[in-house]
Parts: structure tokens; sequence; C-alpha cells
């Protein structure tokens, strides 16, 4: 089983999780994309979730990387 991909703007503060919506693979693969930030007295404050395509995630993950984006370790449960 693959793990979550996790990526942080390289000087900014949000993260994004990347993660597989595995009730949807065997028809119609798609992925569950987390944005949230880490907060200094408490839980991450998780701004938005939604779910694409596998195909639109790893265009998505690619484009990021090259924009100056990094992966990073995983930051919430």
């Amino acid at each position: 089983m693959k793990r979550d991909g996790w990526i942080r703007e390289v000087n900014g503060i949000w993260i994004l999780r990347f993660r597989y919506d595995w009730e949807s693979w065997d028809q119609n693969p798609k992925v569950w994309i987390e944005k949230g930030r880490l907060e200094s007295n408490g839980p991450p404050l998780l701004k938005n979730r939604k779910k694409i395509r596998r195909g639109l995630a790893i265009r998505l993950w690619r484009e990021l990387l090259s924009t100056g984006w990094r992966r990073i370790s995983p930051q919430w449960d």
C-alpha cells in the first residue's frame, strides 16, 4: 500500500496532503487533497478538502514540485 504524499510551499504556510480514496480505486481512481497549515497553539487548521481523479492529482503534484513546493514528512493524522 502506498503512503500519503505531503508537500509545502517553499516560503509559505500551506501544506497539501494527497491521499488515495480507496472506495473509488477499483472503478475510477480518485485522490483526496487536503489543504491546511500548522497552528502554534493547537491542532492544524484544515482549510479545505477535495477529491479529484488520479491523473489530475499526479499532474498537480508534479506541477507544484516544479514551481517550488517541497516534499515533507506527514504533518497530521
